[in-house]
């Protein structure tokens, strides 16, 4: 077996694979005009925030295979820092956009705690880089921006 990693080793033919593990931290990405930020716990949970430059701000939460998405009701709950936040991606109407302004946004961004709520399901969401990766809704550098503008 040794003799094979180095002869598939000195033909470039060895190939590491990535990592199934979780990376608990948030991270971002971009493509096709969508910036997308993303944490996963290592552990079939995985969320997204996308923020395309032509629409609002949409989410979504993968739970052990099953995906709900923020624009389809009723969505998925956050708990941040133990203060419920109902859908507060669903930025498609006056109300929903001013608790996502003036309330989540800068709660989510500087988050300690942060939790989703699927039903009875209470998930605990890991809160390293988010502070650091997302900027205040305000900020020109945020790309991410409510549906409702």
């Amino acid at each position: 077996m040794k003799s094979l990693k180095h002869l598939l080793a000195a033909t470039g033919l060895l190939v590491a694979l990535p990592s199934v593990a979780g990376t608990y931290e948030w991270t971002t990405s971009f493509a096709m005009g969508v910036t997308q930020y993303q944490v996963d716990d290592g552990n079939s949970i995985d969320l997204w925030v996308a923020c395309p430059t032509d629409r609002g701000i949409s989410a979504g939460l993968t739970v052990d295979g099953t995906h709900i998405s923020s624009e389809q009701q009723p969505g998925f709950d956050l708990l941040v820092d133990g203060e419920l936040y109902s859908n507060p991606f669903f930025t498609n109407c006056r109300v929903c956009d001013a608790n996502f302004r003036q309330a989540f946004w800068d709660a989510f961004r500087q988050a300690n705690k942060l939790k989703a709520v699927v039903g009875d399901r209470v998930i605990n969401l890991p809160t390293t880089n988010l502070s650091e990766l997302l900027a205040p809704f305000d900020d020109p550098a945020n790309p991410c921006q409510s549906a409702w503008w």
